[in-house]
C-alpha cells in the first residue's frame, strides 16, 4: 500500500485514468475484457486508476460488482495506484471503502452522497466517518450535490490524515488558492471538471498540475500529447487541440444526460475497444452521435502518437 505522502505527491502531476466498465451485451460484467482494458491503460503511464469511479458507472454496481471491479483493477494494474469509487450515505460509503481496502486499493475517491443536498457541517461528519471506516487515503470530490467550501476542506485536511487530496468538480480557482494559501500542499489538488481539459490551463496557471481525463480511457495518447502541450507552454497546439477536438467533445458530450459517461463507452467502440452499453439509467449514444465522435476521433489521429 502507498505511503499517504508518496501518493499524494503522484497524484499531484500528471492524469488520473478512469477505467470504464465493461458490460457484456445482458449487461453482465465482463471481468476479462475489464483487466485488458485496464492493462492497456497502464502503458501510458497514469499517474492512478480509479475504478468503480463515476466514469466506471459505480452508480449502477452492486455492492459485490463493486469489490470485483476494484479487486480485478488491482490484479491489472502493475503497480499502478489503485484508488475505489465510493458514494452513497454514510453507512454504505463506509462499507464500499472497506471493500475497496479489502480487495486491496491504495485510496478511495469519495463521490457525493447520495441525492441530497447538505449543509458544509453535514458534509464534514460524512467525510470524516468514512475517514474513520479505513486506513486507506481518501480523496472527496467536491461537485454537484456536495460543494466543498474550502474551510471545510481545510478542516477535514486538520480532522483527519488520511485524507490526501482534493478532487475538484466545480473549476473554484478562487477556493484552490484560498486552501493553498491556508494550508500549503498538505493537500493534492485534482481537476476534476467535466472534460477537464478544457479547465486544465487556468488550473495550470493557479499551480494544479494534475486532472482526470475521460478522453484518456479510449485516446491515451491524444490525452497524453494534450497533457505535454499544456506542460510546455505550447499554447498554439494547446489552442488547436480545444478547438479543433476538445470543445467539440464538449458540445457533444452536453447532448443528452448522463452522456459524460456514455461518450467514453462510445469512444471504446469507436476505436475497436468496446466495453458494451452503459446500464441503465444511462441511455448510448445513436447512430448518428457515434457517427459524430467516429469523425472527432479521426482528426484526432494526427495526435494519436
Amino acid at each position: 500500500m502507498w505511503a499517504f505522502d508518496a501518493l499524494r505527491d503522484r497524484i499531484a502531476d500528471g492524469i488520473m485514468a478512469f477505467p470504464a466498465t465493461p458490460f457484456h451485451a445482458d449487461l453482465s460484467f465482463d471481468e476479462g475484457g475489464y483487466e485488458s482494458h485496464v492493462a492497456f491503460l497502464t502503458q501510458h503511464s497514469p499517474t492512478a486508476l480509479v475504478a468503480a469511479g463515476g466514469a466506471g458507472e459505480l452508480f449502477s454496481l452492486s455492492l459485490a460488482e463493486h469489490e470485483r471491479v476494484v479487486r480485478a483493477t488491482v490484479r491489472a494494474a502493475n503497480g499502478v495506484p489503485v484508488i475505489g469509487g465510493v458514494g452513497y450515505g454514510t453507512p454504505l460509503a463506509c462499507e464500499m471503502a472497506q471493500a475497496v481496502e479489502r480487495a486491496g486499493g491504495d485510496a478511495i475517491l469519495l463521490l457525493p452522497p447520495y441525492l441530497i443536498r447538505s449543509e458544509q457541517e453535514g458534509l464534514f461528519r460524512h467525510i470524516r466517518m468514512v475517514c474513520e471506516s479505513t486506513s486507506l487515503a481518501v480523496i472527496p470530490y467536491s461537485r454537484d450535490n456536495a460543494v466543498l467550501d474550502p474551510i471545510t476542506m481545510i478542516r477535514l485536511a486538520e480532522a483527519c490524515p488520511n485524507v490526501i487530496a482534493l478532487k475538484d468538480g466545480t473549476g473554484d480557482i478562487p477556493g484552490v488558492n484560498l486552501i493553498r494559501s491556508r494550508i500549503g500542499n498538505r493537500l493534492a489538488i485534482v481537476n476534476g471538471a467535466p472534460t477537464a481539459e478544457v479547465f486544465a490551463p487556468q488550473f495550470q496557471d493557479a499551480g494544479v498540475l494534475s486532472y482526470s481525463s475521460a478522453v484518456f480511457t479510449f485516446l491515451p495518447m491524444v490525452a497524453r500529447q494534450y497533457f505535454a502541450a499544456l506542460r510546455a507552454g505550447d499554447r498554439a497546439l494547446v489552442k488547436v487541440m480545444l478547438d479543433e477536438f476538445y470543445t467539440p467533445i464538449v458540445a457533444l458530450r452536453d447532448r443528452k444526460r448522463g452522456y459524460s459517461v456514455s461518450i467514453v463507452k462510445a469512444g471504446l467502440k469507436v476505436v475497436g475497444a468496446s466495453a458494451g452499453p452503459v446500464r441503465p439509467p444511462l441511455v448510448d449514444f445513436d447512430a448518428d452521435e457515434e457517427a459524430m465522435l467516429a469523425a472527432l476521433v479521426a482528426k484526432a489521429s494526427r495526435w494519436n502518437r
